[in-house]
């Protein structure tokens, strides 16, 4: 008999995080007045109570959200800061925007709320912070082209993040996902 294996439980941190990254997601998609603690509750499988056990108030858990992104974004940023202009600061901002895109949804569509003009300017400080991480991660001069590239390659990134799974796991969306953002940046193929 071969003995049961117990599904490893989510630490506390992991359960914030996954928490948070659920209302960055209504965030982006309902704003930040019709974003209420019960809709984080209904999206997660939480209690109501049991969320606000964790962030006491609709405010804490909106600051606490969109703290996690700006965050996760400055560590994207940080990681290719150092690195010169061209393909290669191009491929780690990409890569690095991927994997988070793919790891957090709610992220994925704050990003995509963070391209000009905000739909809500409640949240017009946070999304701008989110924003300018993005670009700057491309050094957009002000080329219209550049700008026009990188900006169609945030957004074909973000859309692409948030549909694959009808289609493909994680693992096989990486690559289609980084060929289609890298063709719109104009590179040669990798």
């Amino acid at each position: 008999m071969t003995p049961s294996v117990r599904p490893v439980r989510p630490s506390s941190e992991e359960i914030d995080r996954a928490i948070l990254d659920a209302t960055a997601g209504l965030l982006a998609r309902k704003g930040l007045r019709d974003t209420a603690v019960q809709a984080v509750a209904d999206a997660t499988g939480y209690s109501k109570t049991g969320l606000l056990g964790r962030f006491p108030s609709k405010e804490v858990l909106v600051d606490a959200a969109l703290r996690q992104c700006v965050e996760q974004t400055r560590a994207v940023h940080g990681a290719v800061a150092d690195l010169p202009d061209g393909p290669d600061r191009d491929a780690a901002a990409l890569r690095g925007l991927i994997d988070l895109a793919l790891l957090r949804r709610g992220w994925t569509e704050l990003a995509l709320a963070s391209v000009p003009p905000f739909r809500d300017e409640a949240l017009e400080e946070q999304l701008a912070q989110i924003g300018d991480l993005l670009f700057d991660m491309f050094h957009m001069e002000t080329d219209i082209e550049r700008r026009a590239r990188v900006t169609g390659a945030i957004g074909a990134l973000a859309v692409l993040a948030l549909t694959y799974d009808q289609e493909a796991t994680a693992a096989q969306a990486r690559p289609l996902i980084l060929a289609t953002c890298w063709g719109a940046l104009g590179h040669e193929p990798l």
